[in-house]
């Protein structure tokens, strides 16, 4: 644990990315895609475990709609609340 989290809490991953077409930065030339963006890395929070689940107690699958919208968090960082352009979230996050 970080030390900011409960044994309640799930940790979440944030991955800010943008779009890309330069062929020397997209996987396939002619083709816009989303990368990791360059000005910002990855952040992990911890969110209240009641917050990450579903009505069963699973948690929101990787990249969900669900889980997505974990971004809006209060436990996210201001900048994560404030992105403006591409994400993704994960939640079956292990460190």
């Amino acid at each position: 644990m970080t030390g900011t989290e409960t044994e309640s809490d799930v940790l979440v991953q944030f991955h800010p990315q943008e779009w890309v077409d330069a062929p020397g930065q997209a996987h396939e030339w002619g083709r816009r895609q989303l990368v990791d963006a360059e000005d910002r890395e990855p952040v992990t929070f911890a969110v209240p475990r009641a917050d990450v689940t579903d009505d069963t107690g699973a948690v929101y699958p990787d990249e969900s709609y669900e889980a997505n919208r974990l971004r809006d968090h209060p436990a996210a960082p201001d900048w994560v609340n404030d992105w403006d352009g591409p994400y993704l979230v994960r939640t079956a996050v292990e460190e």
